[in-house]
């Protein structure tokens, strides 16, 4: 008997390959303000140590969010409290807003690994980005278990 499982149903021998951790950096895009991707590495990065790359941080947020962002340390708390966090390797872009992109932050993640199919993940923590044309660069605009809807980002 077939079953029509939906891709988030099926077992991860179906949907992901195992990868070294020299193979997954290798995969990793090259340090940049123009990729979405890069630019939530960077900032989830910079919060394990958010005392140290504080103008870091200030200069990879939204100006309208600086003042939110305190000290950061909300947000490495937050981050922090992700147990085994891992990133997705992909930004989402908003439905129908492509100047807006969702990082993933998963939790669980003991292995570097591949997704080879279609796959519905589940996040434990989203950063979203707004596209900023008068810098030519991806901002950090917020961080938290939920999506923040384009019509709440300066974009």
């Amino acid at each position: 008997m077939t079953h029509n499982l939906r891709p988030d149903d099926r077992s991860p021998e179906y949907w992901r390959r195992m990868a070294s951790d020299e193979e997954a950096a290798a995969a990793l895009p090259e340090p940049s303000l123009q990729d979405p991707v890069a630019v939530g590495q960077m900032f989830c990065n910079a919060l394990g140590q958010y005392r140290h790359f504080q103008v870091a941080l200030r200069r990879i947020v939204t100006p309208e969010s600086v003042a939110a962002w305190g000290d950061f340390s909300d947000a490495a708390n937050f981050l922090a409290s992700i147990p085994d966090a891992g990133y997705g390797s992909m930004a989402q872009r908003a439905v129908g807003a492509d100047d807006v992109a969702y990082f993933k932050v998963l939790s669980g993640v003991t292995d570097s690994y591949q997704v080879l199919d279609e796959q519905i993940v589940q996040a434990a923590g989203i950063v979203t980005l707004a596209w900023r044309p008068e810098f030519g660069e991806w901002r950090v605009h917020a961080m938290g278990s939920n999506y923040v809807v384009p019509e709440q980002v300066p974009h």
